[in-house]
């Protein structure tokens, strides 16, 4: 079982919790992000939400997806091919063309999940330094 923060809170996590919990629910539309288990792809924010009760507002996107690869899922960036059909890219993938705004956003957005699971260790640190 996974031990992890999010958001302040902690939370313990497995492969299989997920999965059990996930077994039955409808997929909602991907919009930017997704996670594949049991055959299909779901948005990483509906995934954490529907395993851990918490509102959605609560987390973010970037968090989700931190969650979800640490226990052992894929998580990607959806994508559209040139006709419109749905097509899934991993992260980093992205071909060069991108605008700049774009990837830019999203080396923003990979900060932020960094500087939150920093602060995080440094929060653990604290906690076990203090118990010596």
């Amino acid at each position: 079982m996974a031990r992890m923060t999010v958001g302040g809170r902690q939370l313990e996590l497995d492969k299989e919790l997920v999965l059990r919990r996930m077994r039955g629910e409808e997929p909602e539309t991907i919009r930017e992000h997704l996670v594949e288990m049991l055959g299909t792809v779901f948005p990483p924010k509906q995934v954490l939400a529907t395993v851990t009760g918490w509102d959605r507002t609560s987390f973010t996107t970037m968090e989700a997806q931190r969650v979800l690869s640490k226990v052992g899922f894929v998580c990607r960036r959806a994508s559209n091919l040139p006709d419109g059909r749905a097509a899934w890219v991993q992260a980093g993938a992205e071909p060069s063309s991108k605008p700049v705004e774009d990837r830019i956003a999203a080396l923003e957005a990979a900060l932020t999940v960094a500087q939150q699971a920093i602060a995080s260790l440094v929060s653990r640190i604290d906690v076990l330094e203090a118990r010596d």
